[in-house]
């Protein structure tokens, strides 16, 4: 018998590399119901183990619509110190779309201060798929539309379109 949702989800805190990176891949597996782990699989997505993290990250991709109450959880978490952490929770953002909407004011921060280009461009969707059209979102977009990396500023001038 396989485990049920919420042990699954307690077993990714688990001291054991393999039940961590066996839970994400069982995880993976579930449908829908994946919804509910999107932030602990987003927090091991720096695990100190690759194996872990690479199956949080399979995890995280069959992941299509997290829940909206884990908006607040995902916004926190765009303050991680890891990068890969960062990324997938403006990816989660993103994809519960605009009912984060309340959660702009970190993706904004990321699109205009974060260090890695990544995680820069992720927010700047983010911001997109949520439909954040404030003054504050249009002045971020426009400094990402003038960034040297020519996929941020793409992705940045699409989204000023909207305004």
């Amino acid at each position: 018998m396989a485990p049920d949702l919420s042990q699954l989800i307690d077993h990714l805190n688990s001291e054991d590399v393999s039940v961590r990176r066996n839970a994400c891949e069982q995880l993976a597996k579930i449908g829908p119901e994946l919804r509910s782990a999107a932030v602990p699989l987003c927090r091991l997505t720096a695990d100190p183990e690759e194996t872990v993290r690479e199956s949080a990250v399979g995890a995280l991709e069959a992941l299509e619509t997290p829940a909206t109450e884990d908006a607040s959880a995902l916004s926190q978490l765009m303050s991680s110190s890891a990068t890969d952490v960062r990324y997938w929770a403006a990816t989660l953002l993103g994809r519960i779309g605009p009912s984060a909407e309340r959660q702009a004011p970190a993706l904004l921060v990321a699109i205009t201060s974060d260090q890695t280009t990544a995680v820069q461009q992720k927010a700047v969707w983010a911001i997109d798929q949520i439909g954040v059209r404030t003054a504050s979102a249009k002045a971020a977009l426009e400094q990402a539309s003038q960034s040297s990396d020519p996929r941020l500023a793409r992705l940045a001038t699409k989204a000023l379109t909207k305004f």
